[in-house]
């Protein structure tokens, strides 16, 4: 009677495959996972959203229409970065219009926007305003718009509207 082990003859680098796979599947891996961090910015447009729209019907009949935003607050620094609105003109002027700032004091920072004239109605000649801009207030500042006819007055009112984010700041 012959043994059964010696009829099944091994060769030895199959061998060692075999005992390593066996020892492959049962050990911890060495090298610790990584997970990728999530991280988020502070600063980012859409976290802090900011919108704000003002409408002036007094202005009906002078040559001035005028816009006081909300103060900036505390921790926050504005970045603003539309200006849309429209302005009623009696004959068709084009307006002049200027978003501006303190800087404490007397000293403005001024952006002029401009309009595109749009249709006439009951109330004259309206334009349009929608341009991008991009202005920064510090805490406490208030951003004010004004629009100023030459040689025309406002008919109907206006509307303005700004938007952007804030920014925490330290």
């Amino acid at each position: 009677m012959k043994p059964l082990l010696k009829s099944f003859q091994t060769p030895p680098a199959a061998l060692a495959l075999a005992v390593a796979a066996v020892c492959a599947m049962g050990a911890a891996p060495a090298a610790a996972q990584t997970r990728a961090a999530l991280v988020q910015s502070v600063d980012e447009p859409g976290r802090n959203p900011y919108q704000e729209a003002l409408s002036d019907l007094t202005c009906r009949g002078t040559t001035v229409c005028s816009f006081g935003f909300a103060p900036v607050p505390v921790g926050k620094r504005l970045v603003v970065t539309h200006i849309s609105g429209y302005i009623d003109t009696a004959a068709g002027t084009p307006p002049n219009g200027f978003f501006k700032s303190s800087f404490g004091g007397s000293a403005y920072a001024t952006v002029p926007f401009t309009g595109v004239r749009g249709p006439t109605g009951a109330l004259g000649v309206r334009y349009f305003i929608n341009q991008q801009v991009l202005a920064y207030f510090g805490v406490g500042e208030t951003p004010q718009g004004t629009m100023q006819m030459l040689g025309d007055m406002a008919s109907g009112g206006a509307l303005l509207m700004v938007s952007g984010y804030y920014v925490s700041v330290p």
